[in-house]
């Protein structure tokens, strides 16, 4: 028999509309505008006889209907998602796409690489490296690794490691001199600035780090900066100046003693890097393969840089 369905669009805009209590935050969820939303929600309300939210000047409100069907619909939304996994997984089965930034993708994941391919020959992985946060659906993404607070709603975070920030440079910049040692001498060299922690909301620099080496009048102010964390450390090796560089990127130039980090001090970040999937998709076995691994991997990390 024929079931009698309003759009799924209109049904999708509710949901979001009614989880979120804001016509704005579903349109930016949904990728529409609020106009949108708006239009869905009426056309709904128009379909069911009821109405399903109670506005004012300031605050969305569900009403009584509204608080019934919101419940109906997250619990069927989140059984085509089960449905939608479970089909994707058997189709694609064998394929994982991983979704990560240029500067953690070439500094740390695809050099410990070679140890999963040992590990699950079976599973092909695709590893999509960019800067822009992804839609899981919309950009056929499995699993992500993110460097922020772990704070994402509706995904499952779990977290790798943390970071830190110190000078490093490589020892040719030095010229003659053997050795740095006073942070005040790193004021006299070329400053390189990692700006690419200004998309998460934290933007340490070398005014900081000066300030907690008991450096006073440091001229920060000049130097090169760079939108990407892998860039400014390459930079660094090449003797073009010293970097306020990520440990945790940097860790394979400072073992190999391509970069040089002369002083103790560091800027310890309240982010890190973390492992993100959606909450309904992370048991899925492929996923939950990578996790395991990369978590190994993490562990194993974590013990040869303290600190982190």
């Amino acid at each position: 028999m024929m079931r009698s369905m309003p759009p799924l669009n209109a049904l999708r805009a509710f949901e979001a509309a009614g989880r979120l209590l804001s016509f704005s935050q579903a349109a930016a969820e949904l990728h529409v505008t609020p106009a949108a939303i708006s239009h869905q929600i009426k056309g709904l309300e128009e379909y069911l006889g009821v109405p399903l939210f109670r506005r004012t000047t300031r605050r969305l409100f569900l009403t009584e209907q509204g608080v019934l069907a919101l419940a109906h619909f997250r619990d069927g939304f989140d059984r085509l998602a089960k449905g939608v996994e479970l089909l994707r997984s058997r189709g694609e089965r064998g394929v994982l796409t991983v979704s990560t930034t240029p500067s953690f993708a070439a500094k740390w994941l695809v050099p410990r690489l070679g140890g999963f391919a040992q590990q699950y020959p079976e599973i092909d992985l695709r590893i999509a490296a960019g800067t822009a946060l992804v839609d899981f659906d919309r950009d056929h993404v499995d699993a992500a690794i993110r460097f922020g607070r772990g704070l994402y709603p509706r995904l499952a975070a779990f977290r790798l490691f943390g970071e830190a920030l110190t000078p490093m440079l490589n020892r040719k910049l030095l010229g003659r001199r053997r050795t740095l040692k006073d942070p005040a001498e790193l004021a006299a060299l070329p400053l390189l600035h990692d700006d690419s922690l200004r998309m998460i909301g934290r933007m340490p620099g070398w005014a900081e780090w000066f300030r907690l080496a008991g450096v006073d009048g440091a001229d920060t102010s000049r130097g090169t900066h760079f939108d990407d964390g892998h860039l400014v450390l390459q930079a660094a090796a090449e003797g073009r100046g010293v970097a306020l560089g990520r440990v945790v990127l940097a860790a394979g130039e400072l073992a190999s003693g391509g970069l040089l980090a002369p002083f103790a001090q560091r800027i310890a970040l309240d982010i890190g890097y973390h492992l993100v999937v959606p909450e309904t998709r992370a048991e899925q076995p492929m996923i939950a393969a990578f996790r395991r691994w990369i978590e190994e991997e993490a562990a194993a990390f974590r013990a040869t840089l303290p600190g982190v």
